[in-house]
């Protein structure tokens, strides 16, 4: 009997440790996890964001920058190669709405850059500089 409860016991521990590595499990094998990684290079003058976007068409990504956030957002659609005679037996491709956002301040809005090729898309965020006059008010 004291056996079954140790079993029991460890049962319920293994159980909750399954849920609480649901998440970690569930982005592990799911494609659209691996889809958008993103590599984020600061330099003095600018910074750029390379994300990986395979598979979707330069139309269906979106870019966008407010307030100090990027937001990088595309779909893909349903992939249509199968003949009328033909049936899935297994599919890993996957189709739907993904996005990303980061947080790069003091960027000159008007001067991104955007370029998409080979599935990576890479963004140039040219940075402010730094105002030359000095705003400062002399006291007489």
């Amino acid at each position: 009997m004291a056996q079954d409860l140790t079993n029991r016991r460890n049962d319920l521990f293994d159980a909750m440790n399954d849920w609480f590595d649901l998440p970690q499990k569930f982005f592990d094998n799911n494609e659209m996890a691996k889809l958008m990684q993103a590599d984020v290079v600061e330099n003095d003058k600018n910074y750029v964001v390379k994300v990986d976007m395979p598979g979707m068409d330069k139309e269906k990504i979106n870019l966008n920058y407010n307030n100090g956030v990027l937001s990088v957002s595309g779909s893909r659609k349903s992939f249509k190669d199968l003949s009328k005679d033909s049936s899935i037996i297994h599919r890993e491709r996957s189709v739907g709405h993904i996005s990303r956002s980061f947080r790069l301040p003091n960027v000159v809005a008007s001067e991104i850059h955007a370029k998409y090729d080979n599935g990576v898309l890479t963004i140039t965020l040219p940075k402010q500089t730094a105002k030359t006059s000095d705003n400062s008010i002399q006291i007489d």
